[in-house]
């Protein structure tokens, strides 16, 4: 046993600030790309105005449709001018749930056998030396056995699952959306 490791000095070298830390960080990182690409693209759907106060201005993309209808037996022709971005729906992913699940088992066995193989073999006898009627004799064997055993099985296993889901709209950039859908313009003519 004189190079024997114990179950508890194991768990205390695991490096669990990394095991946790490590997937809740990617998960924040994932939060902000996912923030950048809805900013991104907001942006797409937006052009900058140039102007002399040196603020970001930015107009939204437009889309005219030109359609044509009978109301009360007329055709009427409709123009209609539709900012992208109050039709196209806005990526804006969320992490809902981060689990992490890990489980470290240690289990040690330590056998101790001992097994050292010596023999010794004797035999001892009178013989007819001593008398023609008498003899003696003597046998005697000695054996030993010693062996040493260890065995430790370690084992690990890291679980991590997250759950994204569409967020709701940011309180600011709804109305953003409400007042562009108010903007749109439709103007009509006759066909």
């Amino acid at each position: 046993m004189a190079n024997e490791t114990m179950p508890a000095a194991e768990f205390q070298a695991l490096p669990l600030e990394f095991i946790i830390a490590t997937p809740l960080m990617a998960a924040v990182k994932a939060q902000a790309v996912a923030a950048q690409a809805t900013l991104d693209f907001i942006r797409g759907l937006t052009n900058p105005v140039p102007n002399d106060k040196g603020i970001d201005v930015v107009e939204p993309v437009t889309v005219n449709f030109e359609v044509e209808y009978k109301e009360n037996d007329n055709s009427k022709k409709a123009s209609i001018k539709v900012p992208l971005l109050s039709i196209v729906p806005i990526p804006h992913l969320r992490i809902d749930s981060l689990n992490i699940d890990f489980k470290f088992e240690v289990s040690h066995t330590f056998v101790d056998r001992k097994s050292l193989e010596a023999a010794a073999t004797m035999e001892i006898g009178t013989g007819k030396a001593l008398s023609l009627w008498v003899s003696a004799s003597l046998k005697g064997s000695v054996s030993s056995k010693s062996s040493e055993e260890t065995t430790t099985n370690r084992s690990g296993q890291l679980s991590i699952s997250v759950h994204a889901s569409e967020a709701p709209i940011p309180e600011g950039l709804a109305r953003i959306l409400t007042v562009l859908a108010k903007t749109i313009q439709v103007d009509t003519e006759p066909a």
